[in-house]
């Protein structure tokens, strides 16, 4: 059964402000396209939860054309599936997909923190330990949503270091869609027995040390990846809506 859009919205999360002087020079689809991009990458959403679009409308304060025009972006990029009844939902997981995901991910996220090591400043390593601290008072908490927020700003405060022009929206593609999956699951396994791999990368960046870097991510992704695959709560390929 689909699950409505959380009352306080996703445009009091991730809205870019839509009205002010600026307005008429920016796409307001490309604002909503980028807070819905926001919001599934850092797990605001759960896979097969409705997203109305008269209900985003009445929250970026805009009509119903550009939101409609960003979901329709977002179900081509696969992160929303539109059902049969033309009911938008965020993508359900099949075990095959969030695996070949994994598999590109660990090709491209380790290539990435690689290269993020050949410009990483010492700002962006203090970056990275206040944010690993944040993840460790989120654990001591058992804050999930603190945690989820916490791992993708590490992660994507190592991975903007790398000034990519190709891998990094590939990257940002992948935690988009599965963002909202990982978010389920862990909101159910808890985060108290996460294993600490971020540790290791910052050890590694202080060296210098792209391989090193590039282990422990792959390390810290398949750590995360065989708690998924242990719960075991995907759904079956005929329940994805045409595979989408």
């Amino acid at each position: 059964m689909s699950t409505p859009v959380p009352r306080r919205g996703l445009a009091q999360a991730h809205v870019v402000h839509l009205h002010g002087e600026d307005a008429p020079f920016r796409s307001l689809h490309g604002d909503i396209y980028a807070a819905l991009r926001r919001a599934l990458m850092a797990g605001d959403l759960v896979p097969g939860q409705a997203v109305s679009i008269r209900t985003l409308a009445d929250q970026f304060g805009t009509s119903m054309i550009p939101v409609r025009d960003a979901l329709k972006r977002l179900v081509a990029e696969r992160a929303l599936t539109m059902l049969p009844n033309r009911t938008v939902v965020v993508s359900p997981m099949t075990r095959r997909r969030f695996q070949e995901i994994l598999n590109v991910r660990l090709a491209v996220e380790c290539m990435l923190a690689r290269q993020a090591v050949e410009h990483i400043t010492p700002a962006d390593i203090e970056t990275l330990e206040r944010v690993n601290n944040d993840m460790h008072e989120a654990v001591e908490r058992g804050d999930v949503k603190a945690y989820l927020i916490a791992n993708h700003r590490f992660h994507f405060t190592l991975y903007d270091s790398a000034h990519s022009l190709v891998m990094l929206p590939i990257v940002e593609s992948l935690w988009m869609q599965v963002g909202p999956f990982l978010n389920g699951v862990f909101n159910a396994a808890g985060v108290s027995h996460a294993s600490d791999n971020h540790a290791e990368v910052l050890k590694a960046a202080r060296r210098r040390d792209g391989i090193g870097v590039a282990e422990a991510i792959g390390h810290d992704l398949g750590d995360a990846a065989d708690t998924v695959l242990a719960r075991n709560e995907f759904v079956a390929d005929a329940e994805t809506g045409g595979g989408r």
